[in-house]
């Protein structure tokens, strides 16, 4: 049955990279090249094609990286990003437009990519513990919608006002704040401004009655008003001459007043203002306003509130019962998790265990022979995951994480991925060897062309050793002109790899005795 297989990988505008275009065999491939050259950009441009994020273009370039494959199928596939700087990152499937999570989806089935910072997540628990759930597919979805479900409901029990206490105490303060609401007999939303209107209006009434009591009491109230200082003040000018007419004139000017002040009593009496009714609107006033500060700021927002606390009441009065039925639900469902997370505990006890002799099987492989490596669980459903180890026989075993060497870690990484690699996977190393050399690059290099008799291994590598066992290389070389740093890819003929091998092994400067020992590497048998 055909296997997925990367055909070629072209890249424009990434990083360094101006234009390169790599078309790939079956078999090991290795990517070598000095540092800095742009190696690992290459697997930036796979990433992008499998939905992952992007650097950014060259100034002034648009970039631009496409992967084709061949799935299991026999069918041709092109998953493509491109991006025009300052424009959003595109996807495309067979030329078509699509998203980024469809690329991934699709690569997920095509490609399995392992990075040298892999290694720092076997020292994340949980990413430990979804390695062991992925190799054993373990499907802990029922798990977890059981603990959503009965999540919920501990929540609804606590809506419903917790315990027994809890709900009295609230009905309590309830009872209260209605029995507040409801002696006030709001009549409606508006009835603030009505009283305000009203005591505008009753206030004006008997500030007028005020000022013409005033008035009269002034003018013509007892003896000794001003009318009465005024006629006997002018009965005395006497009735000679023109003084007799201006007399005539002034005690005519007096009955007018007089007649005034009558018809301005006559209005006082008629208009007299109710002073009960201002007192009982202004208490009235005082006591709406209180309680719209209590609840809301207007009498709008205390009914609204009135109707609130009247539901809530009418909810809690039946909240018992439900309670109790929650309780029973909550019993039952608490049983099925807990079978379901034993059933979950056991089949990721019994997946590492299996996960861990596999795994150890390979640790000579990799130059950890007096390793010993478990994978250990804990919790009632297994999900608390570490992984043990002991790096020589006589040394103290403890946590991966604490113990383990940056060259161990790569190691074990690396046996890992030769024991949960999907069957048939494109698979990608990036730099795994990193921290390491001598006889463990060897074993390295010969895991990885095992490995490849199975699938398509492409690995980028630093190391002689290992690039000597792949079927073929390519190599990454960077030069600068007019200031700008540019990378080529070149796939390197067997009469050329020699001398590329050669520089990993001495440097630029490499000599015949290195370029001898190359030859020697490449004649191994793979």
């Amino acid at each position: 049955m055909p296997r997925p297989r990367l055909v070629s990988l072209a890249v424009r505008g990434l990083g360094v990279i101006e234009d390169s275009t790599l078309e790939f065999s079956d078999g090991f491939t290795v990517v070598t090249g000095e540092t800095g050259a742009g190696k690992t950009l290459l697997v930036d441009a796979l990433t992008l094609c499998l939905g992952g994020d992007a650097r950014s273009p060259r100034r002034g370039q648009e970039m631009i990286a496409a992967a084709v494959f061949v799935d299991a199928s026999g069918s041709e596939i092109s998953l493509q990003r491109s991006l025009v700087s300052g424009s959003r990152l595109k996807a495309h499937l067979n030329g078509v437009p699509t998203s980024s999570e469809a690329l991934r989806l699709i690569g997920n089935d095509l490609l399995a990519l392992h990075g040298q910072h892999d290694s720092l997540r076997l020292k994340s628990r949980s990413d430990v513990l979804g390695l062991v759930d992925a190799f054993g597919s373990i499907d802990t979805s029922e798990l977890g919608e059981l603990r959503s479900t009965l999540a919920n409901l501990h929540s609804e029990q606590l809506h419903l006002g917790g315990s027994y206490e809890e709900r009295s105490k609230e009905m309590d303060f309830i009872d209260f704040q209605l029995r507040e609401i409801d002696s006030a007999k709001v009549h409606s939303s508006g009835e603030l401004d009505s009283i305000v209107h009203e005591l505008i209006s009753l206030t004006a009434v008997s500030e007028q009655h005020d000022a013409i009591s005033s008035l009269i009491q002034v003018a013509d109230g007892e003896e000794g008003s001003l009318l009465d200082i005024l006629g006997g003040g002018v009965s005395a000018l006497g009735s000679s001459g023109i003084v007799g007419e201006l007399r005539d004139s002034l005690s005519e000017t007096i009955r007018q007043f007089r007649d005034y002040l009558r018809e301005l009593r006559d209005i006082a009496d008629s208009t007299e203002a109710d002073a009960e009714r201002i007192d009982h609107l202004n208490g009235r006033l005082e006591l709406l306003r209180s309680l719209a500060r209590k609840f809301g700021g207007s009498l709008e927002s205390v009914l609204q509130e009135r109707a609130k606390l009247g539901e809530r009441q009418i909810f809690l009065a039946t909240a018992e019962e439900r309670s109790l039925l929650i309780q029973e639900e909550i019993v039952l469902l608490e049983q099925q998790v807990a079978r379901e997370a034993s059933r979950i505990r056991s089949l990721r006890a019994t997946t590492a265990n299996r996960l861990s002799h596999l795994v150890q099987d390979q640790l000579e492989r990799v130059a950890l022979p007096n390793a010993r490596m478990t994978i250990e669980i804990d919790g009632d459903d297994g999900s608390s995951v570490d992984i043990t180890f002991r790096p020589n026989p006589g040394s103290s075993a403890g946590s991966l994480q604490a113990i383990a060497s940056g060259g161990e870690l790569s190691r074990i990484l690396l046996a890992l991925s030769l024991v949960t690699a999907s069957d048939g996977l494109v698979t990608v190393f990036d730099e795994i060897d990193a921290g390491v050399g001598g006889n463990v690059a060897q074993s390295i290099g010969e895991c990885l062309a095992d490995l490849s008799r199975s699938r398509q291994v492409i690995a980028v590598t630093h190391l002689a050793t290992v690039a000597a066992r792949a079927r073929h290389h390519f190599v990454v070389e960077k030069s600068v002109a007019s200031g700008q740093t540019r990378t080529l890819v070149r796939l390197l003929s067997n009469e050329q790899r020699p001398a590329e091998i050669a520089r990993m092994l001495a440097g630029d400067e490499a000599n015949s005795e290195a370029l001898a020992l190359a030859r020697q590497l490449l004649s191994s048998p793979s």
